[in-house]
């Protein structure tokens, strides 16, 4: 029989458990059954009755190295080590800290959860190798085939060039014998005259020896007819003619070669349930470049919002929404809902400005006929605000005593889904009044910048936690404070350091790659135009710096 110690209680009081959770692997009483439901109306439970399956492994106790005396029971978010609740006053202040067990327990469902992804992974990896494989296949016959029709071309110029040295020595040889036959018959012609001419010598000499006058009567003269030498014809020989061609061009004439080249393949992108996705492969450029300075002429610049890569959405505390060009000069302007306190600006896919307002708790659509509410939030301030791929307008959110703050996703003014705490039931963003901004990256990750938490947390699009960037710690800056955030096309995030005038990039998974400055003074939200320049809104110099950061 069990003892009371060996008792199993409820994960949210000190009552005997009766039920677990399965979708957030919590053990619960009958009592905090509907008020664990009730918590977290969004997400689907599913309530099973606890058997001994469901017992939670136990953790090996661990001391603190710098309190000997307190056991680690926490764990921070921010530098990613176990601490005691004693650290929390110490180096890991205002530190995020949840506790150890439930961090392990979140981590073996994390665990879990990513098995179920590299499932997907070894599916698409396997796919992705064959295909590979086939191309090195497909490589090979290509170039067998280009070498097989090499040596059918060398074959066929071969007879072509045999055939045609075989016809022009065929008719080389019949020239020779036109042509000689020419030059026997001058030499027979000229001969025959020749023996003539001695023939006539000898006669007349053999006369004029023995004085016969009978003879001299008979004598007739052939002088006239040899004075004309016979007519002969000159033959020029035959000449090979060779064109006047090196000996590349002729082979560039019957054939050339194309070089092989090479290209990078999309990246490929693998989500929670398997879809597979392209992503850019571009790269960071070694010294980013500051291209131009826009002076926007606005009081406290607050927020951008490209909309190409020549056309801006911009807004500060003039309360005016305006459309400038890359010159600066203003194209569109309207007049904000009085009150100045807007706190970030979206664009829709389909052109239409939205605006969070503070003090009216609410977020209000810019559209051709004029402004009009879109979503009313009573008891909750908007801050950041961002469209999704889903077309749904993602937003930061306060309550207006400042005890709580969550992300909420709205679709034609309703929400549709929020997400507030993490798997053990801890909020995921700091309790304050300062600002928060929200983007989407191209994984499918909501990616939130939290002033008064020193963090950008970025979580799943399921809302699961994911990871904490806290900065770059390895340098000697002052505290990370982040503002803007966005992502490129390679899933790369993109977020404003204020008090140190630079940009942090980092990659998908919170991994620190480089710091953008270029100058940067008071730099507040940020902006990616069409070619993925950046774009930083300087707030209190009223300007915006154009950058280029990729190749």
């Amino acid at each position: 029989m069990n003892t009371a110690q060996d008792v199993v209680r409820c994960d949210l009081c000190t009552d005997v458990v009766q039920h677990y959770c399965k979708s957030c692997h919590v053990n619960l009483c009958g009592n905090c059954r509907i008020k664990h439901i009730d918590r977290n109306k969004l997400t689907k439970h599913e309530i099973v009755p606890f058997t001994s399956q469901h017992l939670k492994q136990e953790y090996k106790v661990q001391k603190c190295e710098d309190h000997p005396k307190q056991e680690k029971d926490l764990y921070c978010q921010d530098c990613n080590v176990p601490i005691c609740s004693r650290c929390l006053t110490g180096n890991h202040k205002r530190h995020g800290a949840v506790d150890l067990e439930e961090i392990c327990e979140s981590t073996r469902n994390s665990v879990s959860e990513d098995l179920k992804e590299l499932y997907h992974f070894e599916r698409e990896y396997s796919k992705i190798v064959k295909d590979m494989e086939m191309r090195v296949i497909s490589y090979k016959g290509h170039c067998d085939k280009e070498n097989g029709s090499l040596e059918k071309l060398g074959q066929v110029w071969h007879k072509i060039i045999d055939n045609a040295i075989e016809k022009i020595e065929n008719k080389l040889a019949v020239m020779i014998k036109q042509d000689l036959q020419i030059l026997q018959d001058n030499v027979e012609k000229i001969q025959s005259s020749y023996q003539k001419v001695k023939q006539c010598i000898e006669r007349n000499e053999y006369i004029l020896k023995e004085e016969n006058s009978f003879q001299m009567l008979d004598y007739k003269s052939d002088v006239e007819e040899l004075r004309l030498v016979p007519s002969r014809k000159d033959v020029s020989p035959p000449t090979l003619i060779f064109p006047d061609t090196r000996k590349e061009t002729i082979i560039e004439q019957i054939v050339s070669l194309r070089s092989s080249f090479q290209s990078s393949l999309p990246d490929i992108t693998i989500t929670k349930t398997g879809d597979v996705s392209m992503v850019s492969n571009r790269v960071l450029v070694e010294d980013p470049e500051l291209i131009s300075v826009m002076f926007t002429y606005s009081k406290k610049l607050k927020g951008i919002r490209c909309e190409s890569d020549d056309k801006v959405w911009i807004y500060g505390d003039d309360e005016k929404i305006r459309q400038l060009d890359k010159s600066g000069s203003t194209l569109q302007c309207f007049n904000a809902v009085s009150g100045n306190s807007q706190k970030d600006i979206a664009l829709s896919k389909d052109g239409h400005i939205a605006f969070s307002h503070k003090v009216n708790e609410c977020i209000y659509l810019v559209k051709k006929n004029g402004i009009e509410k879109y979503v009313d939030m009573a008891g909750w301030i908007p801050y950041g605000i961002m469209y999704n791929s889903d077309g749904e307008l993602m937003v930061c959110m306060r309550r207006n005593d400042y005890t709580e703050s969550k992300v909420g996703f709205f679709t034609k003014g309703k929400l549709n889904q929020e997400f507030q705490f993490d798997e053990t039931g801890k909020p995921l963003f700091s309790i304050s009044r300062n600002n928060m901004y929200i983007c989407e990256n191209g994984n499918g990750d909501i990616c939130v910048s939290d002033w008064n938490a020193c963090a950008v947390i970025t979580m799943k699009k399921s809302g699961e936690f994911r990871f904490r960037y806290a900065g770059n710690r390895s340098c000697s800056f002052k505290e990370f404070y982040p503002h803007g955030i966005a992502t490129d096309s390679s899933c790369r995030i993109l977020v404003v350091d204020r008090d140190n005038n630079c940009v942090h990039v980092t990659d998908r998974n919170g991994k620190f790659l480089r710091y953008i400055s270029c100058g940067l003074e008071d730099p507040f939200v940020l902006s990616l135009d069409e070619k993925e320049n950046l774009w930083v809104g300087e707030c209190d110099n009223n300007c915006i710096k154009i950058i280029k950061y990729l190749e």
